[in-house]
């Protein structure tokens, strides 16, 4: 599992699982968040990690239930714990906020457009891509990797004369994407 290019749904479905490595990517990518918003609120680095902690241990009673759904991304439901129980413990302590609970919420509201302009910029990139790619390289490479194909059925159902002309058709397509793809970057 390549914890870089993880999805959060991915890591959603390796919470649920209780797979350990989706809670790597919750303490390498999440965490940081979570102990720059208590360091700025009259915490220090061990209340970040005992927040974070409690955090996971939410997670992990409310995730695995079935009636679970997950509505926002994984980074804003992480954070929203995270800062309510940050926030909760100051007040239980009679301790002032930094913060205005109004940078709490741009705080979200810029994350979730700052993921929407993400999400949008890759959606435009793969329209790109698609469009260096002719229709027939899209079918031909869907089949072999989407739906996982093997070169002999590529090679009657595409009516190959055989399988070396099959894979020969492959390799072009592959080049024509990866063209498409530095042609983006």
């Amino acid at each position: 599992m390549d914890l870089t290019n993880q999805t959060d749904m991915e890591t959603f479905k390796g919470l649920k699982l209780k797979d350990n490595k989706a809670y790597e990517i919750l303490y390498k990518f999440y965490y940081p968040s979570v102990r720059n918003f208590i360091l700025k609120n009259n915490g220090n680095e061990d209340d970040a990690k005992d927040i974070f902690q409690e955090t996971i241990i939410v997670l992990l009673e409310k995730v695995p239930k079935d009636d679970f759904n997950l509505t926002s991304s994984l980074k804003t439901f992480i954070f929203a714990i995270s800062s309510n129980l940050w926030l909760k413990r100051l007040r239980d302590c009679n301790k002032m906020v930094k913060s205005e609970v109004g940078i709490y919420e741009k705080y979200l509201i810029d994350y979730e457009e700052a993921e929407e302009e993400i999400h949008q910029a890759n959606s435009n990139k793969v329209v790109s891509l698609f469009k260096a790619v002719t229709n027939k390289c899209i079918v031909l490479l869907r089949a072999i990797f989407y739906d996982d194909k093997d070169i002999d059925s590529i090679t009657k159902e595409f009516g190959y004369t055989n399988k070396h002309n099959a894979q020969n058709q492959k390799y072009k397509c592959l080049e024509q994407a990866r063209k498409g793809v530095e042609n983006l970057n």
